[in-house]
């Protein structure tokens, strides 16, 4: 009888034990798998940023909620995925509870930069744009056909520039517009012409660069709109030696003088931006800050002066940019 009772206990014991390790089983803790050490990832502003963990042991009708940095509930769907519209380090906490009241939460990281793009005007596609001569008078300086037909546009940005073709094209750049350039005289006292138009008096360090005669203009394609962050800025060698030693006009050496550069964006926001002021005179290149002209699809170039005659100022309305940075 004593063996029996026995038996029959080793038996319950045993059921107890497997049953136990069956419900253990069942209740597993829920796991949700981190993305990498920091459990960050990186993303780009104004890109679709979607948040997927792995999750274990949840079950069909566990409850999920996404909040933000300031305790927010933003989602609550096993992933999550928005679209940053500024840069920043952005937060997210996933809390995760089954059927069964299993819970578990983790935070994760989204640094989020901006889509910044810079044309630098360099490589083959730029240089083959150059012209291989620079003075007025010379056909290779783009006239015609090859004026009309003349056009600048950057691959990764897609921000255009050209001539003007004010009177048709029959003058070219003498007509105005933007041209891709290399030249560098540092001459401003005998090459001070418009035989040496395209030429900076001095290296940027890179090789290339676009130079603007009188009104011109860059844009971006139809229906879109970039900050343009920045650009280098520099006179040309022709307009430094007359800012400098005068010519047509004066030297602008004198309190009083200037020779200002205006920026005018399609949204009607401006920037003026000195080439000389009260005998401070711009020589090299500079960078400059153009983000207070805001969204825009076209910048306008136009140039004025505190020496004028009846045809506006005196000074050849030259200057030279590079290092575009833009803001996607």
């Amino acid at each position: 009888m004593k063996k029996i009772f026995l038996s029959f206990a080793v038996l319950a014991m045993s059921m107890a034990i497997f049953t136990s390790c069956s419900d253990d089983e069942a209740k597993k803790l829920v796991e949700i798998a981190s993305i990498n050490d920091d459990n960050s990832i990186q993303a780009v502003v104004n890109n679709n940023v979607t948040l997927a963990p792995n999750i274990k042991n949840a079950d069909a009708n566990t409850s999920y909620s996404w909040e933000d940095g300031a305790g927010n509930v933003v989602g609550t769907g096993a992933t999550y995925a928005f679209t940053p519209v500024e840069a920043g380090t952005y937060k997210f906490t996933l809390k995760v509870i089954t059927s069964d009241g299993r819970t578990a939460s983790k935070a994760f990281y989204v640094v989020v930069t901006e889509d910044i793009r810079t044309i630098t005007f360099e490589g083959d596609e730029w240089t083959s744009l150059i012209p291989d001569g620079q003075a007025y008078g010379v056909a290779t300086l783009i006239y015609g056909e090859d004026a009309i037909n003349y056009l600048w546009t950057d691959a990764q940005t897609q921000l255009q520039g050209g001539l003007t073709l004010a009177w048709g094209g029959t003058y070219g750049f003498a007509e105005g517009g933007t041209v891709v350039s290399n030249y560098i005289d540092a001459n401003v006292t005998e090459h001070a012409s418009s035989d040496y138009q395209l030429s900076v008096p001095v290296s940027n360090g890179s090789n290339n660069f676009a130079v603007v005669y009188c009104d011109a203009s860059i844009q971006f394609p139809e229906g879109e709109s970039h900050v343009v962050k920045s650009m280098d800025i520099a006179p040309t060698t022709y307009l430094l030696g007359e800012m400098k030693n005068g010519g047509y006009g004066k030297a602008l050496t004198e309190e009083g003088d200037y020779f200002t550069l205006t920026l005018t964006a399609d949204n009607g926001n401006t920037l003026d931006i000195d080439l000389a002021r009260d005998g401070e005179i711009l020589e090299e290149w500079k960078t400059f800050d153009l983000s207070s002209l805001g969204a825009v699809n076209k910048i306008s170039f136009t140039m004025d002066g505190s020496d004028r005659s009846s045809y506006g100022a005196k000074h050849p309305k030259y200057f030279a940019f590079d290092n575009v940075v833009v803001k996607f």
